[in-house]
């Protein structure tokens, strides 16, 4: 998965430089920009899988017996 913070903040960097004079400290808070773009899109993953973790969860304790143990009961 990589490629998808990458191209995020790629696309934030450009946005942010888009139409501004390529100094030195314009490049350099685009960088910026773009790296607070990939944070805060790699929390809201975070917090997206955590949710689905949390919702998806089994809770009590797993049923008697193995897998094997079910199969020669059949």
């Amino acid at each position: 998965m990589p490629a998808l913070p990458n191209t995020l903040a790629t696309s934030a960097a450009t946005a942010y430089a888009r139409g501004r004079q390529p100094t030195p400290q314009v490049l350099a808070e685009a960088q910026l920009h773009s790296y607070a773009i990939d944070y805060w899109w790699s929390a809201g993953f975070f917090l997206a899988g955590a949710v689905i973790s949390i919702l998806l969860y089994r809770g009590g304790a797993p049923a008697s017996g193995s897998a094997t143990d079910m199969a020669d009961h059949k």
